[in-house]
């Protein structure tokens, strides 16, 4: 652990870890004001993907701007390829592309004259990076035909970087290394170039980037929540969020989401999959504030051993706020399935902190 990591917030981290273990507190304990405990429902769960064991891993949210109620939500079978989801968790197709390990998406990507949602994913059958284009009835077709070949020995996590200037794929592998490849466009001619490789000493999967901060998030699973620059030719400025505690903040960590509101405000939201739960943490001052969990329904079981996570703020009926989704690692007696929240049951609760 680092030596400026503050004592006060590893006290915070154990108590509400002992929460998160089952422990029951004795009345005279109490949480610190800070940082807060909850829990929410699931209000939709996919139907379980094709392939048995562990295949279900990460999801990408598409917004359809036209119709926000037609916004398609893919998710990747790791054994099959990915499938695409509407908001009732209905499967509307099942795309067979290869082992898929991780998944992003430009939601609005020019190329050959046209302008489409185009689909990202670390493709582990051949070690590549994987570009579909995703067509509205929840189609994926491959948009090169030979995917970028990566240098790392085994891909897992990616991520993308876009504003109207850059846009760049980062992809990330079990033996820590980090590849930043550029799209470069070339007239309707498009490349790519592999303009930094960046090194953790442990295994990373999970990444989001911060275009209002320029920033990576990067969760080295078991070591802790990274921030770096986004910026090739910068120095990468490597900072430490929180570290993970092997007895109270337990490892691994997982997925990674942003929550953006305005002026740089909002939620890191990360998978902390050793204790089925999901840290929030400020998006601006870095403080970590809340611990969730998303426990059984009625209708719908808890939600454990989590994988990938992703947030939209789309509006919907049933999602007026926007929506949160979590991959789910035991889903009751079936293969594995994704699990939709109500953001607006996670912003109720994080308002009643404050």
């Amino acid at each position: 652990m680092q030596e400026d990591f503050p004592a006060i917030f590893m006290k915070q981290i154990k108590f509400c870890f002992i929460i998160l273990s089952g422990c029951s507190l004795e009345n005279n304990i109490e949480l610190p004001n800070n940082i807060k405990f909850f829990e929410v429902n699931p209000v939709v769960e996919t139907e379980p993907v094709s392939s048995s064991d562990d295949a279900a891993d990460d999801i990408a949210i598409w917004v359809n701007e036209q119709n926000n109620e037609n916004s398609i939500v893919i998710g990747t079978d790791k054994q099959y390829g990915i499938n695409s989801y509407d908001l009732e968790g209905n499967l509307i197709y099942s795309n067979k592309l290869g082992r898929i390990n991780n998944v992003d998406i430009f939601q609005k990507f020019k190329y050959e004259g046209q302008t489409f949602p185009l689909v990202v994913g670390s493709n582990r059958s051949d070690n590549t990076i994987f570009l579909g284009r995703l067509f509205p009835n929840g189609l994926i077709k491959k948009v090169i035909q030979n995917d970028i070949k990566s240098e790392i020995k085994e891909v897992y996590g990616i991520t993308t970087f876009d504003n109207e200037k850059e846009k760049y794929i980062i992809l990330s592998g079990k033996d820590g290394t980090i590849e930043q490849w550029k799209i470069n466009f070339d007239m309707d001619d498009i490349n790519f170039n592999l303009v930094r490789t960046i090194k953790f000493d442990s295994i990373v999967e999970g990444l989001v980037t911060d275009l209002f901060y320029r920033k990576i998030y990067v969760a080295e699973e078991n070591v802790g929540l990274w921030e770096i620059n986004v910026d090739p030719l910068v120095n990468l400025d490597k900072k430490i969020i929180f570290n993970v505690d092997k007895q109270y903040f337990k490892s691994d960590l997982e997925g990674i989401t942003l929550y953006e509101k305005d002026n740089g405000e909002g939620y890191i939201i990360v998978s902390i999959q050793g204790s089925n739960s999901f840290g929030i943490i400020d998006r601006k001052t870095k403080q970590f504030l809340s611990v969730f969990k998303i426990t059984l329904n009625k209708e719908i079981d808890e939600v454990s051993d989590t994988d990938g996570i992703d947030l939209s703020k789309l509006s919907s009926n049933k999602f007026p706020k926007g929506l949160f989704i979590a991959q789910d690692g035991f889903n009751e007696n079936k293969n594995q399935n994704f699990k939709f929240v109500d953001f607006s049951s996670i912003l109720n609760n994080l308002e009643k902190s404050n």
